[in-house]
């Protein structure tokens, strides 16, 4: 059970990650259907898992009803520029009931709001048309098309890079 939220939506809230859901964290980034497109190939152990959250303040587990269901947080941060790349998932059993958007603005409010980043950049595959979709529907725009930046299947795939800077977010 995760410890307190700290953002609260409608749905869903925001909670710091606890070593007690390191589990539930190995088994979502280890799902094909949430490692490929996040253009992960690395099978994550606890012990991975682990140090993924040692000194990282920016990742938060979402959940619903106290339950985790996805994963929300930056990948990267850039500090002296204030920039922050996104990086979301939903475990497979919880997709399309829109906890990623949800999560995601409550993440934005915190980015933006209380530690004052300036951009937030997101990359997805050209495949991925649920979470290009979430990413526009929060307001970020298509800065562009990056070309063969994953393989899937022996095919490389495309990526869209977005943004949204905090004005945009806080208006």
């Amino acid at each position: 059970m995760p410890g307190p939220a700290f953002a609260t939506g409608d749905t869903v809230s925001l909670h710091p990650v606890e070593e007690e859901d390191y589990e539930f964290v190995q088994r979502g980034r280890n799902d094909p259907s949430t490692r490929v497109p996040l253009t992960d190939t690395t099978i994550r152990t606890r012990d991975d898992v682990a140090e993924m959250f040692e000194d990282r303040e920016y990742h938060f587990l979402a959940c619903v009803d106290g339950d985790p269901v996805g994963v929300v947080a930056f990948a990267y941060v850039q500090e002296d520029s204030g920039f922050g790349s996104l990086m979301y998932w939903v475990a497979p059993e919880h997709r399309g009931e829109g906890y990623v958007t949800e999560a995601t603005s409550l993440f934005l409010d915190y980015a933006f709001g209380e530690c004052g980043f300036h951009r937030v950049g997101a990359r997805v595959l050209v495949t991925n048309e649920a979470s290009t979709a979430a990413l526009e529907s929060l307001g970020f725009e298509r800065e562009g098309r990056l070309r063969d930046t994953c393989r899937l299947d022996g095919e490389w795939v495309d990526s869209y890079q977005y943004s949204l800077l905090a004005p945009e977010w806080l208006e």
